[in-house]
C-alpha cells in the first residue's frame, strides 16, 4: 500500500488563492491567520485576566509556528536561501527575537505582574440621596482581579464604572501587548507576503492589502476600556471591548 501524502488536501489549499492560482504554501498561510485570530482573542478577553494570558500563549505559539511551516514547505521554492537572510535580520528585531525565546507552554502571571495595571473610575455622578456633592473617583486596582469581582466589591450605588487595562509581559520592555501583537503579526505578514512573492502568488490581508497592520489591530484603546453600570442592582455593560471585525 503506498504511503499516504503528508501534503494539504486541494480543497484546503484552495482557501488561499487568488487571480494568480492556489497557494502554493498554505500551512504557512493558514498559520499567518492563525495569529490573527489569536490577537482577536486576546483582545476580546483583555478584561478577563486568565483568558486573556491564555490567548496570549496560543498567540505566541501561532507566530512561532509561522517559520515552522514556512520551512516545512520550502519545498515550494527553487531558491530558499532568501529566508536565511530574513532569518539573520529577525535576530535584530526585539519583538521577534522575544517570540523566539518566549516559552509557548504557558504564559506565567508572574511575567505580566510588574508593568501591568488596571485603572477604575466612577464615571458622571454618584446617585446618593444623603450627598448633593459629585464624587469623581479614579484609582489603581489589582489588575489580575476581573473586572465584575471589582464592581460587585464597591458601593452599591447607581453609576457607571470605567476600566482601562494594560497589560504587559517581561521582554517587551513595557509596552502594551496588543500594539506589541500588530506590530508582531505585521512582521510576519510581509514575511508570508514575501514568500508568496518568489513562488509567482499575490495575497492580501483582511484589508485586501498585504505587508501591513490591518485595520482590525490598530484601534487599540477599544478594547482596553471598557464602561459597566450598576443600576438597581443590575450590573449591565455601557461601553464593551468589540469582537473581532464589529
Amino acid at each position: 500500500m503506498a504511503e499516504e501524502s503528508k501534503a494539504p488536501s486541494k480543497t484546503f489549499a484552495a482557501k488561499f488563492t487568488s487571480r494568480s492560482g492556489t497557494c502554493a504554501i498554505p500551512l504557512t498561510h493558514d498559520k499567518l491567520w492563525e495569529i490573527h485570530h489569536w490577537w482577536h482573542e486576546m483582545a476580546r478577553g483583555y478584561h478577563e485576566p486568565d483568558p486573556f494570558r491564555w490567548a496570549l500563549g496560543t498567540f505566541i505559539q501561532a507566530a512561532r509556528g509561522v517559520t515552522f511551516m514556512l520551512q516545512k514547505e520550502k519545498a515550494a521554492f527553487k531558491d530558499f536561501t532568501w529566508y536565511d537572510e530574513w532569518v539573520a535580520k529577525a535576530k535584530d528585531d526585539p519583538l521577534l527575537r522575544w517570540i523566539k525565546e518566549s516559552r509557548t507552554d504557558v504564559v506565567h502571571r508572574a511575567a505580566l505582574e510588574p508593568d501591568s495595571w488596571l485603572e477604575m473610575a466612577c464615571v458622571g455622578r454618584v446617585r446618593d440621596p444623603e450627598d448633593e456633592d459629585d464624587h469623581p473617583v479614579r484609582f489603581r486596582a489589582n489588575p489580575f482581579q476581573c473586572t465584575h469581582e471589582h464592581i460587585w466589591a464597591g458601593p452599591n450605588t447607581d453609576h457607571t464604572y470605567e476600566f482601562t487595562r494594560f497589560w504587559t509581559i517581561e521582554g517587551v520592555e513595557k509596552q502594551e501587548l496588543l500594539g506589541v501583537g500588530a506590530t508582531i503579526f505585521e512582521q510576519y505578514d510581509k514575511l508570508v507576503v514575501e514568500a508568496h512573492g518568489r513562488i509567482g502568488y499575490g495575497m492580501g490581508n483582511n484589508d485586501g492589502a498585504a505587508g501591513g497592520i490591518p485595520s482590525c489591530m490598530k484601534e487599540i484603546m477599544k478594547h482596553r476600556v471598557v464602561r459597566t453600570v450598576l443600576r438597581d442592582g443590575v450590573e449591565g455593560v455601557e461601553k464593551k471591548s468589540p469582537g473581532p471585525h464589529e
